[in-house]
């Protein structure tokens, strides 16, 4: 077994550990720091507005020293102020981190940030969107890879949790706009969660994009790349900046379009129907 599989192994096993302790009362040790701390903050009048990013969860060492994502980077550089919202492993649970979150964004409001966006990788995208189920002063969600229930390889009995429990997330997110990308080659992606994504938030009427398996990036980890930075770091600033997004929105080019009336839907129409199923098939629905 190399290095890189032994620490997905790890991973996959300490992700279904905490998603079956979700529900646990222990609250983890979490903190809002600056993801650039040598970088001066806009500030709250100046600022764009502040947007959080959430570490993944490992079992060997600490996520919360993990270096910040060169996405980020973009989106300061873009007039945004970055934070981290940063766990330490003991009580780090989809529950009780998710309620961090959404606390710290209500504080974030309370300074005076007129937006706050959340971005997350993994089980910092469940956490994130998580958030915005909870709380109505989130304003976008960028998730990337999100998985909280291990691995195809080494937990098949709960890898599909990684879909059917996205689902109900995605579902009750209550106005936020949502950005969500799948990668190919990714060990904890069951598969055709791009298409059941578009077809929940088309039923919610909320302004979303779902970029799902992009040429040139593979794996788990493809959005902590500099070259997800390069590909994509433009077109979620200016998803985050937009004032209206419409059906069709996207990235063309490296772009952000906000797509239009006339503009193809990236996804197919749905009933509601279509979104009770979704919400069935994850077994919160009987």
């Amino acid at each position: 077994m190399t290095r890189g599989q032994s620490e997905k192994r790890l991973f996959a096993a300490f992700c279904v550990a905490i998603a079956i302790s979700a529900a646990a009362p222990a609250r983890a040790q979490s903190s809002l720091y600056a993801a650039y701390p040598s970088a001066r903050a806009v500030g709250p009048r100046a600022a764009a507005g502040a947007v959080v990013w959430s570490h993944g969860r490992s079992v060997e060492s600490e996520d919360s020293e993990a270096s910040t994502p060169p996405y980020m980077a973009v989106l300061r550089e873009g007039g945004w102020d970055t934070f981290r919202f940063d766990r330490k492993r003991a009580g780090d649970t989809l529950a009780a981190s998710a309620q961090g979150l959404a606390e710290q964004v209500h504080q974030l409001r309370q300074q005076g940030y007129r937006k706050v966006a959340l971005a997350g990788q993994s089980f910092g995208a469940f956490l994130s969107l998580m958030a915005a189920d909870a709380s109505d002063e989130v304003d976008a969600v960028i998730a990337t890879a999100p998985a909280a229930y291990g691995s195809f390889s080494d937990f098949y009995g709960s890898w599909r949790s990684n879909a059917t429990e996205l689902y109900p997330i995605l579902a009750q997110v209550r106005r936020a706009r949502v950005m969500v990308f799948y990668f190919h080659g990714d060990d904890f992606d069951p598969g055709g969660r791009g298409e059941r994504s578009h077809a929940i938030l088309t039923a919610r009427h909320l302004s979303y994009v779902i970029v799902d398996q992009p040429p040139q990036l593979t794996t788990h980890w493809a959005a902590a790349t500099p070259q997800f930075a390069q590909l994509f770091g433009t077109c979620i600033l200016g998803f985050l900046d937009a004032p209206r997004i419409d059906r069709g929105a996207g990235c063309d080019g490296g772009a952000f379009s906000a797509g239009g009336v006339a503009a193809v839907s990236q996804g197919p129409a749905v009933s509601i129907a279509e979104l009770t199923q979704a919400r069935r098939d994850s077994g919160e629905v009987q």
